[in-house]
Parts: structure tokens; C-alpha cells; sequence
């Protein structure tokens, strides 16, 4: 059952950027707007995202009073203060990638400050786009296993310098392999992986979730997962949406999303994020 909405109860408002503040990577004037709206009110205006900080743009962050990155594993203020960071420690991470990569998936690192993919990893992705060819497509599978070879230098890489990896991006070929790598992450106790709507898993250490880096930062608030409101459209944001007071999932959200949350609101594509703030809290 719903449950009934207090504007005056919140004091946090979480909003995830892909599919939910950003459409197609951009976000609206009219989003920009609302979320000034909503910090006016001296709500603590938070973003909650899978991205590394380096990875959204400058109008966008300065919506935010707050950044809980890289699916919770970094929580910040916008004055650069850091208030939660929780990297995986290095033979974790080594031994995620190796089992990962076993499992016949291709990684992405997050490493607060920069991204490190390997080649097997952006083949998959332009695999499903339209940039390539039928021809360029099978050409690229042909190259596949010599350009995998980078599996020993990614390794290397955490190995000899130590990054602290904050999350691992893994697709697959297909829902079977991806939910076979997530079992089996999960079966280790090491790890908190998540199958996304697309063949991909993201894994971050155990215990850490996008609803773990809004609890450090009400801690750090003085208030409770109570007093959060929370905006999401995917996999990654149920713990969130779960834990928080009051749960808004987007009119484009997966099914999963839309069967657990509070209010379901516009699409993306329709500014959804304005019409709940402005609806919600009569602006």
C-alpha cells in the first residue's frame, strides 16, 4: 500500500541521474528548476548514482547539495568535503575482475576521479548501438580475443598501483550469463552486485548500496532514512527506494521499480522529475 506523503517530513530528496534526472544523458530546464525549487526549501537536495563524480557534467552537480557516487561507495558534499568512502580493498577487486572475466563478462572500473574500460568492454557496448556496421560488428567479434588481452594489464594495473575501486561495470552476452556472474558474486559474501535491465551486473563491496550512502549521510544530517524521498527508474535503486520514507519511481521505470514504490510519475521524457516535486509539494 502507498503511503501517504509529508512534505514536511523531508528533508532529503535522492534523485538517481540516468533514466530519472537526465534524459539521454541531458537533463531539462525544467528538472534544473525544480530541484533549485526544492533546495529554496532548505531541503538537502542529493544525487544517487552508479556514475563516478568525473562522470557528470558541471550544470548538473550544481543542482546538488550532496553526491552519493559510484552506487554509494563515496558520499560528498558540494564543498568537497567527504563524508563516506568505501572503496573495495585491492584483493577484493582483483579477485572480482578475475571471476568476472571467467564468467565471460568485460569490466569497466570506477575509480573516483577517472574510468578505466577495457577494450572487450566498449566492443560490447558498440555492439548494441547503431554506430556499427553489420560488417564492423563481425569484425569486432573476430578481434575479440586478442583485444581481451587486456584482462592481465587491467589486472596489473589494481595490482602494482592500488587504485581503490569503487565499482565494477560487467556486461555480457546475454541475461543468463549476467544472472549466473550475479549469483555468484552474491554467494561470496564480498561483494553487493546487481543485474541491470541490460545483460550487466554492477558490483561494489559488500554492504554498500546507494540506501547505505543516503543512511551515512542522514547520519551525518542528524535524521533518518524516514525523512529521505527518493526518485529512481532501475535495478540499482530498489535498496533506495526501499529504505527511504517516500519512494517516486519514473513513468519509464522497470517493472520491478514500479511495483514497489509510492508514486509513479511522468516519464523522463515528459520532465517526470518536475511533475512530482511541483505536485507533490505544491510548487
Amino acid at each position: 500500500m502507498a503511503r501517504e506523503f509529508n512534505p514536511d517530513n523531508i528533508r532529503i530528496a535522492a534523485f538517481d541521474l540516468d533514466g530519472t534526472v537526465l534524459n539521454q544523458g541531458v537533463m531539462s530546464s525544467a528538472v534544473g528548476e525544480a530541484l533549485r525549487a526544492l533546495a529554496a526549501r532548505g531541503i538537502a537536495v542529493t544525487v544517487c548514482t552508479s556514475r563516478d563524480i568525473s562522470q557528470i557534467p558541471p550544470y548538473v552537480l550544481s543542482c546538488f547539495r550532496y553526491r552519493v557516487t559510484a552506487n554509494g561507495a563515496n558520499v560528498s558534499d558540494s564543498d568537497g568535503n567527504v563524508i563516506l568512502d568505501r572503496p573495495m580493498d585491492n584483493r577484493t577487486a582483483l579477485e572480482a575482475l578475475r571471476a568476472l572475466f571467467r564468467m565471460k563478462g568485460r569490466s569497466c572500473l570506477y575509480l573516483n576521479g577517472f574510468v578505466l574500460a577495457t577494450p572487450g568492454f566498449l566492443l560490447r557496448l558498440l555492439r548494441r548501438t547503431e554506430f556499427l556496421s553489420r560488417t564492423q560488428r563481425t569484425a569486432s567479434k573476430e578481434n575479440t580475443n586478442r583485444n581481451n588481452a587486456i584482462k592481465f594489464r587491467i589486472g596489473r594495473y589494481v595490482k602494482k598501483h592500488k587504485p581503490g575501486v569503487y565499482r565494477i561495470h560487467t556486461v555480457f552476452r546475454n541475461t543468463e550469463e549476467a544472472q549466473a556472474a550475479c549469483d555468484e558474486l552474491a554467494r561470496t559474501g564480498s561483494y553487493t552486485p546487481v543485474l541491470l535491465a541490460d545483460d550487466s551486473v554492477e558490483t561494489t563491496g559488500a554492504g554498500i548500496t546507494k540506501a547505505d550512502g543516503l543512511e551515512e549521510l542522514c547520519r551525518s544530517l542528524g535524521c533518518t532514512p524516514e525523512n529521505v524521498m527518493a526518485f529512481g527508474d532501475s535495478a540499482n535503486d530498489i535498496r533506495m527506494l526501499g529504505s527511504a520514507g517516500y519512494s517516486v519511481g519514473m513513468g519509464n521505470a522497470e517493472d520491478c521499480v514500479k511495483r514497489m514504490v509510492d508514486y509513479i510519475t511522468d516519464n523522463v521524457t515528459e520532465d517526470g522529475v518536475a511533475t512530482a516535486i511541483k505536485r507533490l509539494f505544491n510548487i
